[in-house]
């Protein structure tokens, strides 16, 4: 699990990555996380509350927003916030690399062809 404090809604929270927030958002959504649509809110505000469940849940513990908090309350740059977080925790947790792809031998980045 990797994990990271955001605010959304006004609150301080924690999110995580696992295979507990890919669960969740299927459950919610019918959907795999690779098919998340960012243009959807329901995609949107299930992936948000499946990284709080995720974290939350994972320590036995209450969450301290709801997806009604994230549907009120939660203004859209903390939305956009809290997606760019989970996504960042997502490539840390499955250890993709970040960046541009380099060459190997002369420790510059690659030509696409």
């Amino acid at each position: 699990m990797t994990s990271k404090e955001i605010t959304i809604a006004g609150k301080a929270v924690s999110v995580a990555y696992c295979y507990a927030t890919e669960i969740g958002f299927h459950r919610y959504t019918g959907k795999n996380l690779d098919e998340f649509d960012a243009t959807d809110p329901e995609h949107v505000t299930y992936l948000i509350i499946s990284a709080i469940l995720s974290y939350y849940q994972g320590r036995d513990e209450e969450p301290p927003v709801k997806d009604e908090d994230l549907m009120y309350q939660a203004k859209p740059k903390e939305l956009i916030e809290a997606m760019a977080a989970i996504f960042k925790l997502r490539a840390e947790w499955y250890e993709l690399p970040v960046g541009e792809p380099k060459d190997e031998a002369k420790g510059e980045p690659s030509k696409n062809d």
